[in-house]
């Protein structure tokens, strides 16, 4: 017990300080590159931050735990919206136009109407994962060509700039840190704690396991949030969501067939989620404490209905 506990505590300093890095990092190369730190954080920083889901996802899968690879993509983002931006915007207000990420939303439910076909017959194989693949490769292009979101606008044109290795060195010790943070914080820390109370795998990969591997989702929200960088936090977000459908899963998948059972509640509430999101940034410009409390409640809800429902 007292060692599981140790190692949440050192996961977590590993999850703060790794997001340091790679939020450092990735502002300044946005400055460098003349791209706005949305697009820094659709990508870049939500790769960096997804790299605990994809190695989970891999270990787990080939240790033939593949309602851990679904459960832990799923819970992660449905984690990413309710715990992730619900919390820390209880704490920090935040103001941002629908319409500046109006295309990132839309990737995101066309990922999740992809999955939603894919596991009909509860498997994702080579093929249905080659297609995810290729989806998420015309969104990492596409985010770079629009203009209207590519300029940089002024938004970091208070921070200093060092050199470009220097910077991509940052986001890369930044996502190392980030990686062994949450290695120790879920294998170390949680799992030992909830095997304990002999709970399923789909429940332990839908909660603890998608709370581990999304910590690096809040710690960056936190700290893009403290700084202002609003363009980086969300896009974190939902940049996140996207590379774990259409990255991780596709990934795996190409490795090793994904067998999972029926998911059809986590991946529509998910979807109920990520459509709430839209509807409050669209009516407040952004996220206040009471809609933020409308997410973090809904995900309070979410683990309980795993446990107890």
């Amino acid at each position: 017990m007292l060692s599981s506990l140790f190692f949440l505590i050192l996961g977590s300093l590993g999850l703060y300080f790794g997001s340091e890095f790679l939020i450092d990092g990735a502002k300044s190369l946005a400055k460098k590159l003349k791209v706005s730190d949305l697009v820094i954080g659709l990508t870049i920083v939500s790769i960096g931050t997804s790299f605990p889901e994809l190695v989970v996802g891999l270990v787990s899968a080939f240790q033939g735990y593949t309602d851990f690879v679904i459960g832990n993509v799923l819970g992660s983002n449905i984690a990413n919206i309710g715990l992730a931006i619900g919390l820390p915007a209880l704490f920090f207000k935040i103001d941002f136009d629908l319409k500046n990420s109006i295309a990132p939303f839309i990737y995101n439910l066309l990922a999740c109407l992809m999955l939603y076909i894919f596991l009909l017959d509860n498997i994702i194989n080579s093929k249905e994962a080659q297609g995810l693949l290729l989806v998420f490769f015309v969104y990492i292009i596409a985010s770079f060509l629009r203009p209207n979101i590519t300029s940089c606008n002024g938004e970091l044109e208070n921070e200093n700039v060092c050199p470009a290795y220097q910077s991509v060195l940052r986001i890369i010790a930044g996502s190392t840190i980030l990686y062994y943070g949450s290695v120790l914080f879920v294998d170390n820390g949680a799992i030992p704690l909830v095997e304990q109370f002999g709970f399923s795998e789909k429940a332990i990969g839908m909660t603890v396991v998608a709370i581990g591997t999304s910590l690096p989702e809040l710690f960056v929200t936190l700290m893009a949030l403290s700084k202002r960088e609003i363009g980086i936090s969300l896009g974190n977000i939902i940049g996140s969501n996207i590379f774990n459908i259409l990255f991780v899963l596709s990934t795996i998948a190409l490795v090793t067939p994904i067998e999972t059972t029926n998911v059809n509640f986590e991946l529509f509430l998910g979807v109920g989620f990520l459509l709430s999101l839209m509807f409050f940034i669209y009516l407040h410009k952004g996220l206040n404490k009471i809609t933020a409390s409308v997410l973090f409640i809904g995900y309070i809800t979410f683990l309980y209905l795993q446990f107890y429902g």
